[in-house]
């Protein structure tokens, strides 16, 4: 009778254990209708989600930020920053182009190191690869001034800026912190 009901209760294990997609903690894939496995778009994602993703996600995140929430083997020299979303890769390899085409036009531009960033930090990339395609197609690269330097030291933005402007546009609410 023993073995018998230590049978059951392997058999009950087993099949909680499929039920969870083959995880005992429940995070195996997930299954939609006639059981296709499906993917949690990048955007819905937290920090360490997107981490665990980062064949397809990027993070983007605040100056300083550090995964190690996400794995305490992590150290960090720097700390503070946080985590603001999660982007799809390609969304930021498009960003990452009209970059590049900028810092070809401005490469002799004082300021044009700390832009180098702008497509993995706070604003959304989609809307920075706007404001980078209007830069290099018709602006100056006199905008890109003070304003985006990431030091204490740098003076106040002098000129205005259509650049400057769009970027500061694309930045969405920042999250609140708990």
């Amino acid at each position: 009778m023993r073995s018998e009901a230590n049978r059951i209760g392997v058999l009950l294990v087993a099949i909680a254990v499929a039920g969870c997609g083959g995880s005992i903690t429940g995070k195996g894939p997930m299954t939609g209708q006639g059981g296709a496995t499906t993917t949690i778009p990048c955007s819905a994602m937290g920090a360490c989600e997107c981490m665990a993703a980062s064949s397809r996600c990027s993070a983007r995140v605040e100056s300083c930020w550090c995964p190690s929430e996400c794995n305490p083997q992590i150290a960090c020299v720097c700390g503070g920053g946080r985590f603001l979303a999660c982007e799809d890769k390609a969304t930021v390899a498009a960003c990452t182009t009209a970059l590049t085409a900028v810092q070809a036009k401005c490469a002799g531009q004082s300021n044009v190191q700390w832009i180098a960033d702008i497509c993995t930090t706070a604003a959304d990339p989609t809307c920075v690869a706007a404001c980078l395609s209007n830069l290099a197609t018709g602006g100056a690269c006199t905008e890109i001034d003070c304003r985006f330097c990431a030091l204490c030291d740098c003076g106040p933005a002098t000129v205005p800026s259509p650049f400057g402007d769009c970027v500061r546009a694309c930045a969405p609410p920042l999250p609140e912190q708990n």
